[in-house]
């Protein structure tokens, strides 16, 4: 709650609480997965399809060591980045790296999404017995103004489903590549 000073009246600022999900399949073997998905400051494997300048990755690389837990991934967006409300960087902190249960938490810079606060969300990889696996995005966040967490709960998801698509994507071509 915010007390106004001038009045003594308690304002209170509404939060909509979102959660994000979304499961896919990957045809590729849940290590090799895993080794790409925990190199955690390369995202050569991501295209999330976008045309926009605002926000389509340009960059990113790692603050911290490999292998160390927390390590920072630093994403760089184009030139529209601030323009379009959003920050030029966004920092994505590795919190848990469960290589037995293949889980990983992360969070991620408040306004990294204009409205977006307290992100954190978990990638978990279980192996199929066809030797595909099945990745699980999940996600809690806020959003201030209230107004613009349906909105940002969408775009979300849509980010979720590149992702999926963009590792299925790197590990069918890495397969296409591959001498038969």
């Amino acid at each position: 709650m915010i007390v106004s000073p001038q009045i003594g009246e308690m304002l209170v600022t509404k939060v909509h609480r979102v959660t994000g999900f979304h499961q896919g399949r990957i045809d590729a073997d849940i290590e090799d997965i895993w080794a790409l998905v925990t190199d955690w400051g390369s995202l050569a494997w991501f295209d999330d399809g976008s045309n926009s300048d605002g926000l389509k990755l340009v960059d990113s690389w790692l603050e911290g060591e490999p292998g160390v837990v927390p390590r920072t991934r630093v994403m760089a967006r184009g030139e529209g980045a601030v323009q379009s409300g959003a920050p030029e960087h966004n920092r994505e902190v590795l919190l848990v790296e469960d290589k037995v249960a293949h889980r990983l938490y992360y969070d991620a810079s408040d306004g990294f999404v204009p409205g977006i606060r307290n992100y954190i969300a978990s990638w978990s990889f279980d192996a199929l017995d066809d030797g595909g696996c099945m990745m699980t995005i999940s996600s809690n966040f806020d959003c201030v103004p209230a107004e613009t967490g349906e909105q940002n709960a969408e775009m979300l998801h849509t980010v979720y489903i590149a992702i999926v698509n963009s590792i299925h994507k790197h590990f069918a071509n890495a397969k296409a590549m591959a001498p038969q």
